[in-house]
């Protein structure tokens, strides 16, 4: 897609895909459960207040910011081209599929997924960060991949995060975003994968609560939200 991505549009996929499973006839397991039921608008933002200009992301880049929720990390990686949507499909825990938005911004090449790995639920977190983008070949002999350095699990963010290593079993969750072309600005619109954040929670809600709140941990962020590099976000920052 280019430009704006609307809910609409995503919910257009989802009708497209099924008719054409249908036609093939194949049953596809396509549900609308893992979109945000009430999604926020959460305008990208720097340290000064300023909106992060999409225009300024360099290929490569990448910014941390949290989505949808208070405690829920988000990885924006600015891709060398814009991705090739038309056909690919995101997976999570419960097994729905979606036809992934694909890329937005001037280039079409802006994403972003939940920094959280679909395996073991490591994360991102602003004391260490397991879940990182890398332009140089990994460890595990990819190049311009998304890596969890817990357990090995590697991601490629030009198809909606479909798992290329590891025993991650389904893509990364994905936030939606919307460009803005009149101020070249970027807000936070959806999140497809939302199943994975109950999972995250009950994993981790001592933490979570100790560090954002008991009370808000689990709010839904709106308005303006920090969005930083890794090394800003992080404390220690894995490579692997």
């Amino acid at each position: 897609m280019t430009g704006q991505i609307s809910r609409r549009g995503l919910i257009q996929a989802c009708g497209k895909t099924a008719l054409a499973a249908a036609a093939a006839e194949v049953v596809p397991s396509v549900a609308l459960a893992h979109l945000l039921e009430t999604p926020t608008r959460a305008r990208l933002v720097d340290a000064d207040g300023a909106p992060i200009k999409a225009s300024d992301l360099k290929p490569h880049d990448t910014l941390l910011f949290n989505y949808p929720f208070t405690a829920t990390p988000v990885m924006l990686v600015a891709l060398e081209d814009a991705p090739a949507a038309d056909g690919v499909m995101t997976t999570d825990a419960e097994k729905h599929s979606v036809a992934w938005p694909g890329g937005t911004g001037p280039d079409n090449n802006l994403v972003a997924y939940a920094a959280i790995c679909a395996h073991s639920l490591s994360f991102t977190g602003h004391e260490t960060s397991f879940v990182n983008y890398s332009a140089g070949k990994n460890s595990y002999g990819f190049e311009k991949s998304i890596s969890c350095c817990a357990h090995g699990s590697v991601y490629d963010p030009s198809q909606g995060a479909k798992v290329v290593n590891g025993p991650a079993q389904y893509n990364l969750a994905s936030i939606v975003l919307e460009h803005n072309p009149n101020d070249d600005s970027l807000t936070a619109v959806d999140a497809i994968g939302t199943e994975i954040y109950a999972k995250f929670y009950k994993s981790f809600r001592k933490k979570l609560r100790n560090e954002y709140g008991r009370k808000t941990y689990r709010s839904q962020v709106e308005g303006d939200i920090l969005a930083l590099s890794a090394a800003a976000y992080s404390k220690d920052v894995l490579h692997c």
